[in-house]
């Protein structure tokens, strides 16, 4: 009997226990999240690099430490079990010893007494540190299908009354102008096209506080669209994989063809090595600048529907070049740090080769 229905359909169903893809959460579940976070960060509506894993925090092994798009701290804790008292506790020590702005709490089933304390936690904490709880699922089309992680968030920062606390502060009512509102409603307007003609592109939560708005982001960095300091409008590729000599080895390689990937993408393209910088950048502009405070209604839809192409054909062109540069650029790195730790594990012992 055929698992599709009559339109070539079939049935999503989820996977009892995660542990029948990822056996160990050492050995299996960490080391996978750790080089797909852009799986976990599009559920968050972040973009996350990694910097370490299995990291020393006290007398506690801290799962994964990585950074946002701002380069603030970001802990997450894994759990392939229910919730529990000692994780609860492990996430406040990771939190207060690495002084994160954000913490990740990943389970397989999230109990409530622990969803509450989580939420609690980003009631009574400032807008300098968030909370997330997150469960884990796998599903798979029909019985035989192709299966896939799902994160599902449970627990997440209350930005309303966040936003209250910090009313009276003139930072926050300078970045929460009505030019950034008018910025995120664009971006947004535009994320929300995109996703309808390529679903894997996720539209992110809107952060009235910025200039930007950074989506799919992948082992290479994060794709995002902004209006820079001159008015533009640019949508960008950011190449931040979380080292400055692998962002320029990626950039460079990509620069060598700029000239095909322009003409693949259908736009043009500018090539920012940024040397000064962690990170690079390839983007696109849109000319002239404008003010979104006072363009007419018709010079809008044309800017929107600029942004959705551009988003649209950079990303069919270069994403998934990106990410199997960047992983292949990472993978030699790591070969190359595990012959170095072996040639000093030889030296150490007094051996020759």
């Amino acid at each position: 009997m055929s698992e599709l229905d009559s339109k070539g359909l079939g049935r999503l169903q989820y996977v009892a226990d995660p542990r029948t893809i990822w056996q160990s959460e050492s050995e299996h579940f960490t080391p996978w999240l750790a080089e797909n976070l852009d799986v976990l960060g599009d559920a968050l509506g972040m973009t996350l690099s990694p910097i370490a894993t299995e990291v020393n925090v006290g007398q506690f092994r801290l799962d994964i430490k990585a950074e946002d798009e701002d380069g603030r701290v970001v802990i997450i804790e894994n759990q392939l079990e229910k919730t529990d008292h000692f994780h609860l506790g492990q996430c406040l020590v990771y939190a207060a010893g690495l002084e994160a702005a954000t913490v990740v709490w990943i389970a397989r089933h999230f109990r409530d007494d622990f969803r509450r304390a989580f939420d609690w936690l980003n009631e009574r904490t400032d807008q300098g540190v968030q909370f997330f709880g997150v469960e884990l699922g796998v599903v798979q089309i029909g019985a035989s299908g192709p299966r896939a992680p799902v994160f599902e968030v449970v627990s997440r920062p209350n930005e309303w009354a966040k936003g209250v606390k910090e009313s009276g502060s003139n930072s926050a009512a300078e970045s929460e102008s009505p030019l950034n509102a008018a910025r995120q409603d664009l971006f947004g307007e535009v994320l929300e096209a995109v996703n309808s003609e390529r679903p894997a592109i996720r539209v992110p939560a809107r952060n009235r506080n910025n200039s930007w708005l950074a989506f799919a982001s992948g082992p290479f960095g994060s794709w995002s669209i902004s209006q820079v300091n001159d008015g533009r409008i640019r949508v960008e590729a950011y190449l931040d994989c979380g080292d400055q000599g692998r962002n320029k080895e990626l950039f460079d390689g990509l620069e060598s063809s700029h000239q095909q990937w322009a003409l693949d993408a259908g736009v043009t393209l500018h090539f920012e090595r940024l040397d000064n910088r962690r990170a690079s950048r390839i983007a696109a502009y849109h000319e002239p600048a404008v003010d979104l405070l006072s363009i007419s209604s018709e010079a809008r839809e044309a800017l929107r529907a600029w942004a959705v192409a551009t988003v649209l054909s950079m990303h069919a062109a270069l994403d998934a070049e990106m990410r199997t540069r960047a992983k292949a650029i990472k993978n030699h790195a790591s070969a190359l740090g595990a012959v170095e730790a072996d040639e000093v594990t030889v030296e150490g012992s007094g051996l020759s080769i």
